[in-house]
């Protein structure tokens, strides 16, 4: 009898430990994701979304918070590793070796500052604006109470800014049915090359010229394009630098 509760207990213990290991499986070995500097840009444009809500490990497995998670990997000392996971986003810290290329390392670290640097905006009201587009509509925090706002910080010479704008229109175009969400883009261009940028490519976003002293001074940002999304009560929820982590998180603000 009291082996048969022996062996009971030993098969518990080691089904836990196997269940637990293979909750820390990786998506990729770290070897390979740190091969070259092009490996590690490879994974964080496959596996890397660290603005979305994630549980997160430290390098002995224990749980800790997305933002000290993030201020650790701020360092430029751990690689954010991606384990495999059947629901809730969960990311581990790797401390990386003394080899590890410079490259890489600087790479990381510019990156988790980055998002360190959006996370901490996230949950903060929105600074004071008073924004008026190309057309003279008014922006102000007095009429977009109660309204969601997505800000879309960019300028004509970004590539990237460009780029986004097709799928930045029919993201617009989705949203057509509701006036309670409003799609505002801060630009740093002048009024005039605005005008003249907008006769040849399409933007249904409202547009606002001369936003550099906002985006300096007020709403410091650091790579463009932005974006931000800002809840009914004017409190900054979401501020990431793809837009294909910005809708997830303005449908979640739309169905409140």
């Amino acid at each position: 009898m009291k082996r048969t509760i022996v062996s009971i207990l030993i098969t518990i213990i080691l089904t836990s430990c196997i269940e637990r290991k293979n909750k820390e499986i990786p998506v990729e070995e770290p070897a390979k994701i740190l091969k070259s500097l092009l490996s590690f840009l490879e994974y964080n444009r496959d596996h890397l979304r660290l603005s979305e809500d994630f549980e997160a490990l430290d390098t002995g497995s224990v749980r800790i918070s997305k933002e000290n998670f993030l201020r650790l990997l701020s360092s430029g000392n751990y690689l954010p590793l991606r384990l495999i996971s059947d629901d809730t986003a969960r990311y581990q810290l790797y401390k990386l070796g003394p080899l590890t290329p410079t490259d890489i390392r600087t790479t990381i670290q510019e990156m988790a500052k980055n998002y360190y640097r959006h996370y901490k905006m996230e949950g903060q009201k929105l600074p004071a604006f008073n924004f008026i587009d190309l057309k003279g509509n008014v922006y102000n925090k007095e009429n977009t109470k109660g309204k969601i706002l997505v800000l879309n910080f960019w300028f004509i010479s970004c590539q990237a800014c460009r780029e986004e704008m097709p799928a930045l229109n029919k993201l617009v175009k989705s949203y057509e049915n509701r006036k309670d969400i409003l799609f505002v883009s801060l630009a740093l261009d002048s009024k005039a090359d605005l005008e003249t940028f907008l006769l040849k490519t399409a933007f249904n976003y409202s547009v606002v010229p001369d936003q550099k002293v906002y985006l300096t001074k007020y709403f410091p940002v650091s790579l463009y394009p932005t974006q931000v999304v800002v809840n009914k009560n004017g409190v900054i929820t979401k501020v990431v630098n793809d837009h294909t982590e910005m809708i997830p998180a303005l449908y979640q603000e739309s169905v409140k």
